[in-house]
């Protein structure tokens, strides 16, 4: 029996609309009563044919998948915020984002353009690869449960036929599964005897969706394929505007024989053009005497910065959310139920970065933002009025996209309606990316240094043009009052202008007021209203964004962000 629109569930969440049924249940748009937003709340219906024993065992199941899907956090995840029992069926709550499915896209368009679906696959991939980490399968990626944002930003959805798997136990806990949808399920999947699924899997029903994408036809299933071999025709042969390099990893996604795959998601990302990060050397901070100094004054010189190696952050990211995904993940989970929904928008022409393969941590304890003398602006740096304004972010909401993670080296994410960015080893530079793609643009945002060492020995800020693997212009303060402008290429930074000392520059934990122009070859770099560096280059024409931090000394340093802006120059 279908809900009602206006009905109660749980005490707390109003019906709003039905979003999408199947035999098993029904994914609803809901109002969160108690927080005052909208939530996607999955209902799972148990057949009435099953047996008691059955039954509670599906439950039980059901509840140990919710809470392990809740542990997911991923831009190109939904988060599950609320699972319960309600008038005999069980239930699963998750963050609710507007979109468009891909299959939406595809019915209304056709074939999409390559650029576009590979960086959704980068996207994708990254979350994949996360999921995987942490002994999550999918199961049922299809155009339908794949959303693309207003942003641009892809989301996998429906987790109904997840599986929790054990490395050293391909059959776990493979209860009461359905098959997935044939068209983009391997063959594998269908024995349903053996259960023997794995990343591998995921991999090829996501070659399937993008073989989807490229060609606007849907492929064959594996049955098809394996009675009539030539019912499955080459992508190019379809498509001819395909590049061979995509089509070669679309095609290998989609071998029948599990090991002549990918045989991860990290690696048919690599394929696809995708790079992980590279160490950097964190760059030399020692300024030399004949170095500028801005405004003009005596300035004691900093404690040496120590080169190192940065062990960078995983991109994406994890690229990289917001839609009903997980949601309907955890949600069908053993019951397997099929739902899909839809979103829009258009997408960054720039892939995503791919998470780097870092030994997570325990999340970094991050200090509640200080209070600190508000810095008044010069009246000369209002915007002009012939700007347009590209994004803005205030950090209220993780859904935004930023990066995400917990490495040996620090950590980056949301906290409090801020980003942090935490550099935890001497030597250490982390960047957070915000899964986005832009050329030209100027940055405005308020960097607050929270915590660091006793000489405040450090650098932070921005960076413009990031190239997925930390690759990019980095505009740099520090807590001891310097500044500078340098070119991170191939794993090595560059001064475009070295490291000098300015007033303008408020020290130790303080808001900085940060504005980073990248306009063509030109870059400036202004601190709380004043220009204090201007440089030339175009190694670079267009990338991703990000916030950065390095510490020198044994104490980490921590900074938080907020009140983003990103305009045209």
């Amino acid at each position: 029996m279908p809900l009602n629109i206006g009905e109660i569930v749980g005490e707390r969440y109003r019906v709003v609309r039905l979003l999408g049924q199947g035999g098993m249940g029904a994914v609803y748009r809901t109002w969160d009563m108690r927080l005052n937003r909208p939530v996607a709340l999955k209902e799972m219906i148990p057949q009435s044919s099953l047996d008691v024993q059955l039954l509670a065992q599906l439950r039980q199941q059901f509840q140990q998948e919710a809470q392990v899907l809740a542990t997911l956090i991923h831009p190109n995840l939904v988060r599950v915020t609320d699972y319960f029992s309600w008038d005999g069926n069980e239930y699963l709550a998750m963050d609710f984002v507007e979109g468009e499915s891909l299959a939406e896209r595809i019915h209304r368009d056709g074939n999409q353009p390559e650029g576009q679906v590979v960086a959704w696959a980068g996207q994708l991939l990254d979350a994949l690869a996360y999921c995987h980490e942490r002994g999550v399968i999918h199961r049922d990626i299809k155009p339908q449960n794949i959303i693309i944002t207003p942003e641009g930003r892809a989301v996998l959805v429906d987790f109904g036929l997840v599986k929790l798997w054990d490395p050293r136990d391909p059959r776990t806990r493979t209860v009461m599964r359905g098959a997935g949808t044939p068209e983009y399920a391997p063959p594998e999947q269908y024995d349903m005897g053996l259960g023997h699924t794995d990343p591998r899997s995921d991999v090829y029903s996501l070659g399937a969706t993008l073989y989807h994408a490229l060609t606007g036809q849907v492929p064959p299933t594996a049955t098809q394929r394996m009675a009539t071999p030539t019912s499955f025709v080459p992508l190019r042969r379809v498509n001819t505007a395909v590049s061979p390099a995509t089509e070669a990893a679309v095609l290998k996604a989609l071998e029948m024989a599990m090991e002549q795959r990918f045989q991860s998601a990290d690696e048919m990302a690599q394929a696809l053009g995708f790079v992980q990060r590279t160490s950097l050397v964190t760059p030399h901070r020692v300024p030399s005497e004949a170095r500028p100094v801005s405004p003009a004054t005596e300035v004691q010189p900093p404690a040496e910065r120590k080169r190192g190696t940065l062990l960078g952050l995983g991109g994406v990211g994890l690229a990289a959310v917001g839609v009903l995904c997980l949601a309907l993940a955890a949600g069908t989970v053993l019951i397997g139920l099929f739902v899909g929904r839809g979103c829009a928008g258009p997408l960054p022409a720039t892939p995503t970065s791919l998470p780097a393969t870092h030994t997570p941590i325990p999340p970094a304890t991050v200090a509640p933002l200080p209070s600190a003398t508000a810095i008044l602006l010069p009246t000369n740096t209002s915007v002009p009025e012939t700007t347009t304004t590209l994004f803005q972010d205030d950090f209220e909401n993780i859904a935004s996209g930023w990066e995400i993670g917990n490495y040996e080296t620090g950590s980056v994410g949301y906290k409090g309606g801020t980003y942090f960015v935490i550099a935890q080893k001497s030597g250490s530079t982390m960047w957070g990316v915000a899964n986005r793609s832009f050329d030209n643009l100027v940055i405005e945002v308020e960097a607050a240094q929270i915590a660091s060492g006793p000489d405040s020995n450090n650098d932070y800020g921005v960076v413009c043009r990031e190239q997925g693997n930390g690759d990019g212009y980095f505009f740099l303060v520090s807590g001891d009052g310097l500044y500078a402008i340098l070119k991170a290429k191939e794993g090595d930074f560059q001064p475009l202008v070295d490291w000098a000392q300015s007033n303008a520059i408020q020290q130790r934990n303080a808001i900085n007021r940060m504005r980073a122009v990248c306009d063509g070859s030109t870059l400036e770099m202004f601190v709380n209203g004043q220009r204090l560096a201007t440089a030339e280059d175009s190694t670079y024409t267009k990338g991703d964004i990000a916030f950065t931090a390095t510490t020198y000394e044994d104490q980490p340093t921590q900074v938080h962000f907020d009140n983003l802006t990103v305009r045209t120059p």
